[in-house]
This record gives C-alpha cells, sequence and structure tokens, in this order.
C-alpha cells in the first residue's frame, strides 16, 4: 500500500468538514462510487446527498471511491495500491454493496477504470461469488442504462430518497443468508420497486440492427421498469453534506430550491425525466440548511429552475439577512425582477449565467425556449443596470431544424446583448465581460428529440467556425465551444443499446475514441447520426416514466409546426400522463 495515497486521503479529510466516519462493527458496508475524480464528484450534489441518505441510519457505513486524478492514478500504477476509500482506506472488495452514481454518459469508461484498479472483472458474467454487488442510480440510469447492462448487478431508476429505504430493507433480508450472487440480485429485483436486474433481461434484434423485442427471462420480473419518484407532498430539497475547498464550489454549501422544469424545452432532459416539476418550501430549503450545513458563508441555490421559484426573492433576502452569499444556478431572463436583482447584488453576485439556448426566435420557438428577443435584452439591461459586469451565455447548435441564418442570429444576438451589458455599464469603472459557452445538441432520451440525429462532427466544426468569425473582433467576449467529438461520444453513450459496452470496454482500455470507434463490430453512427423515427422500439423503452403512448412525437410535431406547449403544471394538466387522473 503507497502511503502517499493515504496521505492524499487524509489531507481531504482534514479539509472537509461534514464527513462521516462510522466504526464498522456490525454495519452494512456501503462503497459509494463515482466515476471521476474527488474534485468533479465533491462537486455533485446528488452524490452528496446519496451519502447522506445511507449515513443517515445507524446499521450502514458509506464510504467514498472516486477516480484517481493523473498524479493518484500514476502513484497507483508504481505501487500495485488497490482503489482505497476516502474515509477509513478499505479497498472494495470489503464492501458488501458498491454503488456508483452516474449523472454523465461520458463518465461510463470511468466506472471500469474504478473496477480495474478495485481488481475486479468489468463484465458481470465474468465476477464470481466473492466481492460486493454492483449497483448504479443517478440521471443516466433513469434515461437508457442499456450500454452500461452487462457491468452492473443491479441498475436502480429513479430519487434516490424513495429507492434506498427499500434497497437496505430488502438486503437486511438476506444479506446473513447463504445465497448465490443470482439469488441475491433476484431478490433485490422483486422487492425494491426501480430495480433493474438487467442479467435477467433478453433483447432481439433484426437484421437492420433495430430492436424488435425486449423483457425478462421470468415471470416474476416486470416487463418494463417504472421510475420511482418521491412524492410531491413528501418531497424535500437535497443539500451537500460535505464542505470542502476542493470542489467547483468551494467551501460553498448547495441546496435545492426545486426539482425538474416545467419550461419544457424540448432538448432538455430536465423538463421531462424529472416530471412533475415541484418547487420547495422556504422553510423546507432553510430548514435542509440547518440540518447538513456546518455554518457556510456561501451558499448556492441549485434548479434547473431556480429564478422560476415563487419566492426566490424571499430566499435570497433571507440568507443574505443571516450573513451568508448567495448564488444561483442560473437565470432565466424572462423571470427576472427588480427585486430579485436587487437582492442578488446585495448578496454579492457580481457574474451571472442565462441561457438563450438559440439565437433565432424561430428556433426558440421550435425547442419550446419561449423567450423573445426583447425579453433576452430587457433582462440582460436589468443586470447591468443593477451593477452586473461578467455574463455567462449558454448556447447551442446542431438543434434539429437548425439553419445558417439561425447561426448567425445567435452571433448578431450575442452582440446585441454585449452591447446592452456595456450601456448598462455606462459610468462604471470596470469593462463588461461575456463568456460565451456554445454546446452541442445531443439527442436524449425521453424528450421530444429523443428520435433525432445529432449533427455528424465535421458539420458542427464547420458550424462553430461560421460562429466563431462572425464573432471576431467583439472585445470583451470569450468563446468557449464543446469538444464535437465528446458530444458525439455523449450521443452514442445516450442512445447506444447493449452493444455500446464494447466501446466503453474499448475506451477503458486505454483507446482513443477514433480508435474505439475502429474496433467495435458495429458502426456506432447507427446509433449516433441516423434517426431513429422510422424504429418501432428504443432501446430505453423498458422504462417507464409514465408518458402517454405518442406524448414525445406529438410534443416533436408541436416543433415542426412551431407551436409552444404550455408549463407544466401538475394541479391543472394531465396531457403528458405522469400525473393521475
Amino acid at each position: 500500500m503507497s502511503w502517499n495515497i493515504v496521505a492524499r486521503y487524509r489531507r481531504f479529510l482534514d479539509q472537509e468538514t461534514g464527513t462521516v466516519v462510522k466504526d464498522w462493527g456490525g454495519k452494512i458496508p456501503v462503497g459509494l462510487a463515482f466515476a471521476n475524480t474527488y474534485h468533479t464528484g465533491m462537486s455533485n450534489l446528488g452524490f452528496q446527498a446519496i451519502y447522506g441518505l445511507f449515513n443517515d441510519y445507524q446499521d450502514v457505513v458509506c464510504e467514498r471511491f472516486f477516480l484517481p486524478d493523473r498524479d493518484l492514478a500514476a502513484e497507483h500504477a508504481r505501487t500495485g495500491t488497490p482503489l482505497l476509500s476516502v474515509e477509513s482506506q478499505k479497498t472494495l472488495d470489503r464492501f458488501e454493496l458498491a454503488a456508483f452514481s452516474l449523472s454523465h454518459e461520458n463518465d461510463y469508461p470511468g466506472v471500469l477504470s474504478i473496477l480495474s484498479l478495485a481488481r475486479m472483472p468489468w463484465r458481470r458474467a465474468d465476477r464470481g461469488e466473492d466481492g460486493p454487488l454492483i449497483l448504479a442510480g443517478g440521471v443516466t440510469m433513469r434515461l437508457n442504462p442499456e450500454p452500461m447492462a452487462d457491468f452492473l448487478d443491479l441498475i436502480l431508476v429513479g430519487d434516490g430518497e424513495e429507492i434506498v429505504p427499500d434497497l437496505l430493507r430488502a438486503w437486511r433480508e438476506i444479506r446473513s443468508e447463504p445465497l448465490p450472487k443470482t439469488e441475491r440480485i433476484l431478490h433485490l429485483a422483486r422487492m425494491v420497486p426501480g430495480a433493474y436486474a438487467p442479467g435477467n433481461y433478453e433483447a432481439a434484434l433484426d437484421r437492420e440492427g433495430r430492436l424488435i423485442s425486449f423483457g425478462p427471462d421470468r415471470n416474476d420480473l416486470p416487463e418494463r421498469i417504472r421510475v420511482v419518484r418521491v412524492r410531491n407532498a413528501e418531497a424535500r430539497p437535497l443539500a451537500s453534506r460535505i464542505l470542502t475547498p476542493a470542489t467547483e464550489f468551494a467551501d460553498t454549501g448547495l441546496v435545492e430550491v426545486g426539482r425538474g422544469c416545467g419550461r419544457g424545452c424540448r432538448f432538455c432532459l430536465a423538463g421531462f425525466a424529472y416530471r412533475p416539476p415541484r418547487f420547495f418550501d422556504r422553510r423546507d430549503i432553510l430548514a435542509a440548511l440547518d440540518r447538513h450545513q456546518r455554518p457556510a458563508g456561501r451558499i448556492g441555490l441549485v434548479s434547473p429552475a431556480a429564478a422560476d421559484h415563487p419566492d426566490i426573492e424571499g430566499i435570497v433576502r433571507e440568507l443574505t439577512g443571516q450573513g451568508r452569499q448567495v448564488t444561483i444556478s442560473s437565470l432565466r431572463l424572462a423571470s427576472l425582477t427588480h427585486g430579485l436583482v436587487e437582492a442578488l447584488i446585495e448578496s454579492g453576485l457580481k457574474s451571472a449565467a442565462v441561457a438563450p439556448e438559440a439565437g433565432s426566435e424561430r428556433l426558440r420557438a421550435f425547442v419550446n425556449k419561449n423567450l423573445t428577443e426583447p425579453q433576452i435584452l430587457d433582462g440582460t439591461a436589468m443586470l447591468a443596470e443593477a451593477g452586473i459586469k461578467r455574463l455567462k451565455l449558454y448556447f447551442m447548435i446542431g438543434l434539429p431544424s437548425e439553419t445558417r441564418d439561425d447561426l448567425l442570429a445567435l452571433a448578431d444576438l450575442v452582440k446585441k446583448i454585449k452591447d446592452r451589458l456595456v450601456r448598462g455599464a455606462r459610468g462604471r469603472s470596470l469593462t463588461p465581460q461575456i463568456t460565451l459557452s456554445i454546446s452541442c445538441f445531443v439527442p436524449k432520451a425521453f424528450t421530444p428529440f429523443q428520435r433525432q440525429p445529432m449533427i455528424e462532427v465535421k458539420e458542427l466544426q464547420a458550424r462553430a467556425r461560421l460562429v466563431r468569425g462572425r464573432l471576431s473582433g467583439v472585445k470583451g467576449l470569450r468563446v468557449n465551444f464543446d469538444v464535437p467529438k465528446w458530444g458525439y461520444l455523449q450521443a452514442l453513450l445516450s442512445r447506444a443499446d447493449r452493444r455500446g459496452s464494447a466501446l466503453i470496454e474499448a475506451l477503458a482500455g486505454g483507446d482513443s475514441l477514433v480508435q474505439a470507434k475502429k474496433r467495435v463490430t458495429f458502426n456506432p453512427d447507427y446509433f449516433v447520426t441516423r434517426s431513429m423515427e422510422g424504429d418501432g422500439m428504443l432501446p430505453w423503452d423498458f422504462i417507464d416514466h409514465g408518458f402517454e403512448t405518442g406524448y414525445m412525437e406529438t410534443e416533436f410535431a408541436r416543433a415542426r409546426d412551431g407551436r409552444a406547449s404550455p408549463l407544466c403544471r401538475p394541479d391543472v394538466c394531465r396531457v403528458c400522463g405522469i400525473c393521475p387522473a
């Protein structure tokens, strides 16, 4: 064992506030793994929340595992030290359950890297009776878990607050029984709502590689896996459990103000995978901070639609009155009020992030953004006049139906925003700065664009050059583009069936994406740049979110017609099928 590795983890622990370290005696040991580095994992609210949920049980000890950064990975390789937990520096094979929290498809190769460092075979079929059950949950598992299906013993689909209690209850029933691993997995699959045992489901393809059937090999398993959701009346906001300077949000306490988004942007999973949307009561938000945060001077309010919270100004003012600085994940320009902006400025806000997503009115209507150019420019002016000097803008290229005119409109809108920011800041000492972040459209399961192809990488690069050229010479503007090849990988792992596992293995084995695409026996473009509109079944159709049959196709038809869809309002609307009649 390398003492350099142990010392690194102990330094992490010394910097942390809120860490849970338990004696192992008589407890269920759970290894919670994040398939990326400590810095990235500890910046993830969902990962922190699951850590807290497990450790809230007296008879559970949950410890964290991360993918080593480059220096630490070199030390593992040099010394042959297996992967160790942060809390007690124990190896993963000493845990009964190894649970991966997966929030991004491009982290999938990291799961295999962690298994390698833990001295465990990658594929479920190659693992014997010894060692922990390998589980996974998180947002990507409730969309399309199939590319990871051959590596995992059990996949948990839905909200952790609902699933974790049932998982632990079912595990307690059998943990002392002399059962083979297959029977343990089946017991959990039967007893835990939202549990999917991929080893007990079979798929059939036609000659063209399209899915024609999918289902369990046993009568006592469900045909479809229902997504488990916390009931609105019982939902409580999640809050980060550990404060540490070694994250993207250094020493910042994160707390949910809402989950999901009622806007229904047709490319965005937050508006569909987390339906029905809900905002949390101010008292519950403050209680979550008081319960889980050793006093944090800086609070991050997290939600896909934080500025839409009906009491967001009151929340900001109350936290500011407690002497805390408040940041907010993103502002919706059409939802801004002078009162909210003033409250944020008083709290110390110096920069803001907004997401127009598309440059033209036509394309914003196509994606159901429901944001007009005057709203964008008036909101920018409001921020500038309040003293905001740094603005981060989020746009996409490659959206379905996008044209050259839409791209030129994107660049022209950025120039107009810059002009409004400069005019609003006249008489102030600092020159306004804009960071423009442009990502590539990636089709996601359970969105109205799920069947649409991704634009080819070379074409995306050409579109990026067009936008960059149009913006050349604009002072005070920094332009960042996503790397299209990583968008390609995300699209592949978002829409592939189990054949995607071979590409994940190639990447985990050290191949570049180009090499990995050549190594696999299927054409990766089949899942990325091909329209799936003619496919009868999709690889993720067995996941049941509760949508009415044909709802996504109806939403895409509305996009083609340029028609807006109303806000998702569970109190009055029953269109999509998720809310009971």
